[in-house]
């Protein structure tokens, strides 16, 4: 059975939350590079790539619809006969067909990205803006907080343990890193600037 005191689940939800403000207000660019590792963050240019790839897409569909109303055209005033017409209209339905597939994937992936960046905008700003905060608002908690999952408890040790993840908005599941790791990371962000970095 899933079961934890509400005051228990609230103070490691505060403490959960005071943890992270305080990484994010002191460890930004750290907090965002490993957010973005974490998340394999789309970068810039294939930002830019799958824009370019849904308007060369887009184009396409279009010229194939009037390809498509020519080869009608053509076979109507006798100037295609009626087996390459057919061949030529399947080549083109198969081609448009896959490309609106392509295209609607692609605004799909650009919408999520635009969502991710978004909320994470939002989750900054409420952190950014925390500072020695005591208890949980709902309003805190519904900006915060994406979900909450208690697993069952563990008494292997002789001790009733219960483990619970707490998964925030935009960001998921994270574990704050350690002095050193930190430390190693702003090296990593000095030798590779542009390695992971969010689409703003």
């Amino acid at each position: 059975m899933h079961y934890i005191r509400d005051i228990v689940l609230e103070r490691l939800v505060l403490e959960a939350v005071s943890d992270l403000s305080d990484f994010v207000r002191c460890y930004e660019p750290v907090f965002l590079y490993l957010l973005a590792k974490k998340n394999n963050a789309m970068r810039q240019k294939e930002y830019q790539q799958l824009q370019q790839a849904v308007e060369n897409g887009t184009k396409r569909i279009a010229e194939i619809d009037r390809l498509i109303e020519k080869v009608f055209e053509q076979n109507a005033g006798g100037i295609l006969s009626d087996e390459r017409f057919a061949k030529m209209l399947q080549n083109y339905e198969k081609e448009q067909k896959t490309l609106t597939q392509e295209v609607e994937e692609n605004r799909q992936t650009l919408q999520n990205a635009e969502q991710r960046v978004m909320d994470l905008r939002l989750v900054l700003r409420t952190l950014r803006e925390m500072t020695d905060i005591k208890e949980l608002t709902p309003t805190l908690v519904n900006s915060l907080i994406e979900r909450i999952k208690v697993h069952n408890s563990d008494k292997s040790s002789g001790h009733s343990h219960v483990k619970v993840d707490i998964y925030f908005t935009a960001v998921g599941m994270i574990d704050i890193p350690t002095e050193k790791e930190i430390l190693a990371t702003m090296e990593e962000i000095r030798n590779n600037p542009q390695d992971f970095k969010f689409v703003a």
